[in-house]
């Protein structure tokens, strides 16, 4: 055999090698779009049995493969040394460093009186940060947490930027990696820029047939899940990207149309608001459910047993059919760690096949006056894996029952 053929041989088996999965993926079936589910775990805990990939793998996985841009928007960014966030930060300089163009938005009133960590970023080639005034445009704050990733994958979930909601409390979120959620993304985010510089108008001339909503969801063919159809809703109520839905209709919806089960978990609720009506809507509609014969569970963390807001949770726990539990995750062996050690998730399964993956908590203001997103996901095996979580939480020693009896006392946070 000569030189040149021994040379071309060797350049048709690494050929080969490299196509031979795409190859598989397409005779099976499959896209090259992707969906996976992401989960932090509270160090020193027993809550890391589901097997879900872990947030700062994933985290770090997209910033240290981003080609072009990176678009961030979070309630805030918290850093501090030696943890797995700084390493996050790192990550960010390096990309830009390669080239990469990074846009952020944080809200303004939280970082006017929090941590100003994001301002380690500030002033870095191709990395420009602004502040939106979520307070003086709708009276609620930018509670949202997504991230996109050169226009074609989708972080969205419970964890903001913090090094806590990476080793301290349990968080939920997940990737999708499709264009056509990517650039639905991009539109809020887009929006929430102009936004930012004061320009209300950043809401109008969008491509609503390029949106991905419930008449028009995306639907993909993941290699472990299979089928998926998924589509995002979006608060507040008058703030929504025409063409997207309302957060609390879609939630509701689903709700009223559950059958046999409701897994809920999720960090706050409450019934009371700024008017004296008060918020009643999910409340109703859970207790509706209850009375047709629908299971529902409800796992609350402890910082939940607030007093505006316990009495409807007690309330709502001796409704039949609807059992409630609180979870209290124990200190780190390092002691006290300030806003820390709880179940920040924010998500519920429906039935077999429907799960609701969220940034926003079970209060008024999240859904009519902070800008929040939230995925539904149809899809079987997703909502196994997501009930698995609910299931561990739920049967771990950090929860117990609600106790009617029990004067609850607000925890300490700081």
């Amino acid at each position: 055999m000569t030189l040149k053929k021994t040379f071309l041989n060797c350049l048709l088996i690494i050929a080969a090698a490299f196509l031979s999965p795409l190859f598989f993926l397409q005779e099976k079936g499959y896209s090259q779009d992707s969906f996976r589910l992401v989960e932090s775990i509270p160090a020193e805990t027993v809550l890391n049995s589901s097997k879900l990939e872990n947030t700062f793998d994933v985290w770090t996985e997209l910033v240290e493969n981003a080609q072009r841009s990176i678009d961030i928007e979070t309630f805030y960014f918290a850093d501090k040394d030696s943890t797995s966030f700084n390493h996050i930060i790192t990550s960010l300089k390096t990309a830009s460093g390669r080239g990469v163009k990074i846009r952020i938005i944080v809200d303004s009133s939280f970082y006017a009186s929090n941590d100003k960590s994001v301002d380690a970023l500030e002033g870095i080639e191709n990395i420009e940060i602004r502040k939106i005034p979520m307070r003086n445009i709708s009276g609620g704050v930018m509670h949202a947490k997504f991230f996109i990733v050169d226009g074609e994958s989708v972080f969205a979930g419970s964890q903001n930027f913090d090094w806590r909601a990476l080793m301290h409390i349990h968080e939920i979120g997940a990737v999708i990696k499709n264009r056509r959620m990517a650039e639905t993304f991009s539109e809020i985010f887009e929006a929430d820029w102009k936004l930012c510089e004061g320009n209300l108008y950043g809401f109008s001339n969008m491509k609503m047939n390029s949106l991905v909503n419930r008449e028009n969801p995306v639907r993909l063919n993941d290699r472990d899940f299979g089928e998926i159809e998924i589509y995002t809703a979006v608060s507040p109520f008058g703030y929504v990207v025409d063409g997207l839905n309302f957060e609390l209709e879609e939630l509701l919806r689903i709700i009223n149309s559950s059958k046999e089960s409701l897994k809920i978990q999720i960090y706050s609720y409450s019934t009371k608001d700024r008017s004296s009506e008060g918020f009643f809507a999910i409340d109703s509609a859970l207790r509706n459910a209850a009375a047709r014969g629908v299971k529902i569970m409800m796992l609350l963390p402890d910082w939940a047993t607030k007093p505006v807001a316990i009495d409807a949770i007690k309330d709502l726990s001796i409704v039949p059919n609807i059992s409630i539990k609180i979870s209290s995750i124990p200190l780190h062996s390092s002691g006290f760690i300030p806003y820390a050690r709880v179940d920040h998730t924010k998500y519920f399964v429906c039935d077999n096949d429907i799960s609701w993956i969220s940034t926003t908590n079970w209060e008024r203001n999240y859904f009519y006056n902070s800008r929040n997103v939230s995925l539904v996901v149809k899809n079987k095996e997703v909502n196994t894996k997501l009930s698995g979580v609910f299931d561990i939480s739920w049967d771990s020693p950090y929860s117990e029952f609600v106790d009617v009896n029990k004067q609850y006392e607000e925890v300490k946070r700081k």
